[in-house]
């Protein structure tokens, strides 16, 4: 015969009499109580580790270069007499009365273009301090670096089946790649004014770095507005010339004065798509990794780890006993 389980197993008790959730805590504190130096133990190793790290790591500086759209490009293309004609000719400056996108527009989306990353990849001494740890001084070449990471996920790829992507010597596209990472886009909601940061171990090179960016992409932008208008007004001069219709002439004349505005910009020595504000700056003291935070999240992360080994410990015990 089976018997009736008692009240205080129904109710939860424990045989002591005690609720069980809380006698479970209490077993638990008795059970820290008998290790309790593995706390601190703990906590100093996970400072210790953190310390360790916080000396082998880089520490990044970050340097803001602010921009804003350039004054003579920033407002409205007019719209031009030609209506439907021009834009079929692709001259821009439509009519319609729609906006026409400003060259700050295509500043921004070009900054994480492969252009502009190619044309910076030919700077020789900003490809070797970026890929610094490829670039082998004594040899005068690139090589690819040693790293126990990179074989190990070699490794496991190719038990896998997946594509094992092979070292390829720093070029522009890799430089695109580095850019699109380590340079970083702040709009504001309130102001035209666009930051741009980038965070590097060498607090002058971080900031170097976002001066040759704008510096490639606002000559690039400018030199294909320079070719485009070039390209407008020998059509429209080519136009003009077999044009009689006075009004036809009148709006071609419009347009060709347009275009003479467009390279008169494009052909000057003003910023053409963006403005910086002033040079770039770069913070007085590295701004990762932060220390403070670290070393907390180290001491909890340590005495967390070492609450789960005593706990360990004690259930080990129970059960040789």
């Amino acid at each position: 015969m089976i018997d009736a389980p008692s009240h205080g197993a129904l109710s939860g008790e424990s045989l002591s009499g005690e609720p069980a959730p809380r006698a479970f805590v209490h077993a638990l504190l008795a059970d820290l109580g008998r290790r309790w130096w593995l706390l601190p133990a703990g906590a100093l190793l996970g400072l210790a580790l953190v310390a360790v790290y916080l000396n082998r790591t880089p520490h990044y500086y970050t340097a803001e270069l602010k921009v804003h759209p350039a004054p003579a490009t920033s407002g409205k293309t007019p719209a031009s007499p030609l209506g439907g004609l021009a834009a079929i000719a692709g001259l821009g400056g439509g009519g319609g009365g729609n906006d026409a996108v400003t060259p700050f527009r295509f500043y921004l989306d070009g900054l994480y273009s492969q252009e502009v990353a190619k044309r910076l990849a030919r700077d020789e001494a900003l490809m070797r301090t970026i890929f610094a740890n490829e670039w082998d001084a004594s040899a005068g070449r690139w090589r690819e670096p040693a790293s126990l990471g990179a074989s190990v996920r070699s490794g496991i790829s190719g038990l896998l089946g997946l594509p094992v992507v092979s070292w390829q010597r720093p070029d522009g596209q890799r430089l695109q790649g580095y850019i699109a990472y380590a340079v970083n886009i702040r709009q504001s909601v309130q102001t035209p004014v666009v930051t741009l940061t980038h965070d590097f171990p060498d607090p002058v090179f971080a900031g170097e770095l976002l001066t040759k960016l704008h510096a490639t992409l606002d000559a690039y932008l400018r030199e294909q507005q320079a070719l485009r208008t070039k390209g407008n007004i020998a059509f429209l001069t080519g136009e003009l010339q077999k044009t009689t219709l006075a009004d036809q002439r009148r709006a071609l004349v419009a347009a060709l004065a347009e275009q003479e505005r467009q390279a008169m910009l494009a052909f000057g020595t003003a910023p053409y798509a963006a403005d910086p504000l002033d040079a770039s700056t770069v913070s007085s003291a590295p701004t990762r990794p932060r220390p403070v935070p670290l070393l907390a999240g180290g001491s909890v992360a340590g005495m967390l780890l070492a609450a789960v080994l005593a706990l360990w410990l004690a259930h080990r015990e129970r059960r040789n006993a």
